[in-house]
């Protein structure tokens, strides 16, 4: 008979993200532990600071100081510069591409296994910044597989405030293995079973798959162990509240937080509340940009045409993300508001003309609706 350690590895899944994600799954002292972000109470108090007290193992029900931990409470990064910040945080390997599991034993007496994702930001505006919703700091997402006889049955893939599910046999795997493959939606990080564009009943998720993604380390979460605390503080990672459109969303609460922690048919009961999609057309997106990029000095210029949608408007945003195979940080996207058709973009993104870079590119309507990206590569200018 298998531990669940060992069940946990052999089905541990592989992200597969979007051309244009700027935010990979890291660990959440990426939040505890970035200069200048302040725990605070909910009368807006400083309980601590990263740097000065503030890391994970400060953190649960209650704090490592013997102060109870409120649901008010919150961590905040008062800097804002989130892709900057996330960026340079993944490219420490203490904090870089991790993903965090943990078994549960539901009603019914089945095993289920859990895998949980930490996101630096929720940035919805990956796809052109037109829509200013869907932004929040902090992002947890999940899947959860569950076994019958230490075979699995079952996958759900955690959607925004709904899930899907799949039998076993109809989940994409990893050739030669029993490792599902997650394809994660460009800004929002919800899971889906296959790539695409995504109606999510309000708008939609982008996620192409085409990133050549890394794998990530397993972390098991073991609760007796002092080291896991934090899973179950209960506060929000990020200070975000929710505005008015549905896209919104507050900063989210820790793993041990949400319900299917402790019940994973939870999660099971979202997926059967999933609702129908809508029977009437749904608007289309333009076609693919035609693009050419070249070196301006250090600088990536990026000559475009745009095309119209099958509503004859002009794309009106650019969005550009830039990815060197010669680094460990993962890609960066700038997004462009563009007037006319054909034109051109300078990068602000550091560039050494010295690496290679792949680019890809999407235009996008002042709607919100994304085109297929597509990829140039740019060989180094020296």
């Amino acid at each position: 008979m298998a531990t669940t350690a060992e069940l946990l590895n052999l089905h541990r899944p592989f992200l597969k993200y979007d051309s244009q994600e700027s935010y990979f799954s890291d660990s959440p002292a990426t939040w505890t532990d970035n200069p200048g972000n302040r725990l605070l109470d909910k009368d807006g108090k400083e309980l601590a600071v990263a740097g000065h007290g503030l890391n994970t193992a400060f953190l649960g029900l209650t704090y490592s100081n013997g102060r109870q931990a409120a649901a008010r409470d919150l961590i905040s990064d008062p800097a804002k510069n989130y892709r900057e910040q996330a960026r340079t945080l993944h490219e420490n390997k203490r904090y870089a591409n991790r993903m965090y599991g943990h078994a549960v034993v539901d009603s019914d007496n089945d095993l289920w296994l859990q895998y949980w994702f930490w996101y630096f930001y929720n940035d919805y505006n990956l796809i052109g910044n037109f829509l200013k919703a869907g932004l929040h700091e902090g992002d947890w997402e999940m899947i959860q597989i569950r076994l019958q006889d230490e075979t699995p049955d079952l996958a759900i893939y955690a959607q925004h405030a709904t899930a899907e599910t799949r039998r076993w046999g109809q989940v994409d795997l990893v050739p030669g293995t029993q490792r599902p493959l997650v394809y994660v939606a460009r800004g929002s990080h919800a899971a889906y079973f296959e790539p695409g564009r995504h109606w999510t009943g309000h708008w939609f998720d982008y996620a192409d798959g085409k990133r050549k993604s890394p794998d990530l380390s397993l972390f098991i979460v073991v609760e007796d162990d002092q080291a896991w605390r934090w899973v179950r503080w209960p506060g929000r990672w990020g200070d975000t509240k929710k505005g008015a459109n549905p896209l919104d969303s507050d900063s989210p609460e820790g793993p041990g937080e949400h319900d299917q922690w402790d019940d994973p048919l939870a999660m099971v009961q979202k997926a059967a509340e999933r609702p129908a999609p809508p029977l009437e057309e749904r608007p289309r997106p333009p076609a693919p940009p035609f693009v050419r990029v070249e070196w301006v000095g250090s600088t990536i210029r990026v000559t475009y045409t745009v095309q119209a949608g099958p509503d004859r408007r002009i794309p009106r945003g650019l969005a550009v993300t830039i990815n060197s195979p010669d680094e460990t940080a993962p890609p960066t996207t700038e997004t462009f508001t563009i007037s006319t058709r054909t034109g051109n973009v300078d990068l602000t993104t550091p560039a050494d003309p010295a690496k290679s870079y792949d680019i890809y590119v999407s235009s996008a309507t002042a709607a919100g609706l994304a085109s297929q990206s597509v990829r140039i590569d740019l060989d180094p200018a020296v």
